[in-house]
This record gives C-alpha cells, structure tokens and sequence, in this order.
C-alpha cells in the first residue's frame, strides 16, 4: 500500500467514513478517477490534500510532505536520498530534545540492575 492510500485510510477512520466518495467530496480537484488510480498506485495525492489530511488525522505535516516526496520519486536512488533525509531529521529533533532535557536535568534514565 502507498503512502497516500494510506492517508486516505486514516482519514476516512479519523472522519468516521465508509466510503471513498465521502472523501471524494471534501476535496474539490478530486474524483473517482484520481482515487481509483492513488489506489493503483499510479497517482498520489497533491501537496495541498496531503497536508489537509495529515492535519485532519493529527500527523506532522512535514513528515506526511517528507513521505509523499519519498513516493513520488522517480527512481530508487532518489526514494533513498529522501528516506535518508527524513532520518536525518528524525536523528537531530531526537538529539536536541535530548539536549535540552539534560539542560534542565529532565533526563530520566532508567534504574539498572545486574545480575551476578
């Protein structure tokens, strides 16, 4: 499954919808055409309905943009460029929220034990 099916998944259980035509009609560019081919895999979804979905459903727009980018590359050596720009990204936002928890001394780790 792709990445904006999957959205489109999570979008339909986060409104409550059985049907694609229900998301269908939220969206004024799309059809059943387009949702027929996102299904296939031979269309995603536009920028614009990515971010409105990921907000609806409660997901970083970023991360969402970052994952539909990785989609819609046109080569393998691309999709990976991409996948390596995301945990990059992942890497340093883990980092810095590590940094500033040991600033304030939140870091919190766990208690040790050893056998003997």
């Amino acid at each position: 499954m792709n990445f904006s099916y999957e959205l489109i998944e999570k979008y339909k259980k986060t409104k409550g919808y059985t049907q694609d035509k229900q998301v269908i009609s939220d969206f004024e560019e799309f059809n059943s055409g387009n949702m027929s081919k996102i299904k296939k895999g031979t269309r995603h979804l536009t920028a614009n309905q990515c971010i409105e979905m990921a907000n609806a459903v409660g997901m970083d727009q970023k991360e969402a943009l970052l994952k539909l980018a990785i989609e819609k590359s046109k080569s393998k050596e691309e999709g990976k460029i991409w996948s390596d720009i995301v945990k990059k990204i992942s890497a340093a936002c883990i980092a810095g929220i590590l940094a500033a928890a040991s600033l304030t001394g939140q870091v919190v780790t766990p208690h040790l034990r050893y056998r003997r």
